[in-house]
């Protein structure tokens, strides 16, 4: 059904905001393995685990990966997710375990890290570090 909604959602966006399907792949079986999909000079593309759970989200800019982009796990779980501006890296990438838990955090600014944070089994703060 998520899936579903997900491929109708693009559809509509695409119906609306001058979206243009650039291609799909399937698994064996038939289900959506990919999309990618313009919209004026981006490009976004969706990843799909074999059992139709988003994998990762992310979109590209003349070639460069810019936007926010996003894995997940197979039952849903966001594990990551990170920020691009024109290829550089920006702002606040996060990242955590399948069971949902944090795992770590970086700081970027233009493009240069400034900060991590690692967690513990428990989502304690383990350890922190400023460049």
């Amino acid at each position: 059904m998520r899936l579903l909604l997900t491929i109708a959602t693009v559809l509509l966006l695409g119906a609306t905001h001058g979206q243009t399907l650039l291609g799909q792949e399937h698994w064996p079986d038939g289900t959506l393995k990919a999309t990618r999909y313009s919209e004026g000079d981006r490009i976004h593309f969706i990843t799909f685990h074999q059992n139709g759970q988003v994998k990762e989200v992310g979109g590209f800019l003349h070639g460069r990966r810019d936007g926010v982009w996003k894995q997940y796990s197979d039952t849903g779980v966001l594990l990551a997710r990170a920020g691009f501006n024109k290829g550089e890296r920006q702002g606040t990438w996060e990242f955590r375990h399948a069971e949902d838990t944090p795992m770590g955090r970086l700081t970027y600014v233009s493009g240069r890290l400034t900060q991590s944070q690692q967690y513990g089994s428990a989502g304690e703060l383990v350890a922190h570090r400023a460049y």
